[in-house]
């Protein structure tokens, strides 16, 4: 890779010194990096990290929707044309509090995910991931009114340009992005866009029966504690 075309062993706004820091801006999937040790990122999805390694953060709109959610990261391999992070999360709703059709039924359920980025051009990168959905009940076999904000077992495949890299970082990036929920059976596409440090884009689940669009922002604030 010629040294024009290399962005590797760089500062990312977010996640400090990594080998490709193209791999720190996807659409939706969460990144295989995570922020460094006392780092706390503000946005619509919040988090801090605990070490270098590993994060803990929420959803905060699915909060304020009564979507209860929290995910811990674990960031495994950083090469310069791969990078692979794991990670493990859980969700609390009452199903009624997504519709008043729905029984007062509290839904408990644990994900296992993780998410891989290959880079497949110069500043272009895939990303492949998702995660299952083990829960307390067996929603299947409910006939309830089901949302966009409601994980289940989902896949995804987000890619992502930089169409200005710079010298000194990767510039401003264009992401893609589409998910499939196997549990509630809905899909998503949707569209971001990265600048230093800022994310602004949407996703939009076209056939969710309610908050079919999720908008998408990140990077509003960074503080190191």
């Amino acid at each position: 890779m010629s040294e024009e075309n290399n962005l590797s062993v760089r500062e990312t706004p977010h996640f400090g010194r990594v080998e490709n820091p193209l791999f720190g801006y996807t659409h939706l999937l969460p990144s295989p990096f995570t922020p460094p040790s006392g780092r706390l990122q503000i946005g619509l999805t919040s988090g801090v990290g605990v070490t270098n390694s590993l994060s803990l953060e929420t959803n905060l709109l699915s909060d304020f929707y009564k979507i209860f959610n929290a995910r811990m990261r674990y960031a495994l391999l950083d090469f310069p044309g791969f990078a692979l992070g794991l990670s493990i999360g859980f969700q609390y709703v009452n199903l009624n509090s997504i519709a008043p059709t729905n029984p007062s039924l509290g839904l408990i359920g644990w994900m296992p995910g993780g998410v891989m980025g290959v880079e497949i051009a110069p500043h272009v990168a895939l990303f492949t991931g998702g995660h299952f959905f083990y829960a307390n009940m067996d929603v299947t076999q409910l006939n309830i009114s089901n949302s966009g904000f409601v994980q289940g077992t989902e896949i995804e495949s987000d890619l992502s340009w930089a169409y200005h890299p710079q010298k000194k970082g990767v510039g401003n990036v264009m992401s893609l992005g589409a998910t499939y929920n196997t549990t509630f059976r809905f899909y998503g596409v949707g569209f971001s866009h990265h600048w230093k440090g800022f994310q602004l884009g949407a996703h939009f689940y076209p056939n969710a029966a309610h908050m079919r669009f999720l908008p998408i922002f990140s990077g509003g604030a960074v503080v190191e504690l």
